[in-house]
């Protein structure tokens, strides 16, 4: 069994409390300083655990997501410096676009986007973001 590593005071772990972060055992955010890492962030209701068919209504919710993560950790989407884009197809791209532009237009973070699987087939898009505020 691994030895447990001691807890670092400049450090705080966000939950969001989602069946991904318990199932696959991470934390939907960590603070470190002046930096804020969210994991890679899907489109599903917390509230409810269902993931709209929309890919559209995906990406607004993941935004949502993110963003209620970025608060409890004290930071915006405004803060964000890096994102990663995965979505389960191609075809999705010129949906998805608009839903970025409305949330990172202005704010322009260096940004990759990748076509790939998702963990599950009802998932078309996940979104990871690095915010920075110093």
């Amino acid at each position: 069994m691994p030895a447990k590593k001691k807890a670092d005071p400049k450090r705080k772990l966000i939950s969001m409390g989602s069946n991904g972060e318990k199932n696959y055992s991470f934390s939907r955010a960590v603070v470190q300083g002046d930096w804020c890492f969210v994991a890679g962030t899907v489109g599903d209701d917390y509230n409810t655990g269902e993931i709209p068919e929309s890919v559209v209504q995906q990406a607004h919710n993941t935004f949502a997501n993110i963003m209620a993560a970025m608060k409890a950790g004290g930071f915006e989407l405004g803060h964000a410096v890096r994102v990663q884009y995965t979505v389960s197809d191609r075809k999705y791209i010129p949906e998805v676009r608009p839903v970025l532009k409305q949330y990172f237009g202005e704010i322009r973070p260096a940004a990759t986007m990748v076509v790939a699987d998702l963990v599950d087939p009802k998932m078309k898009i996940e979104i990871e973001v690095t915010a920075y505020k110093g």
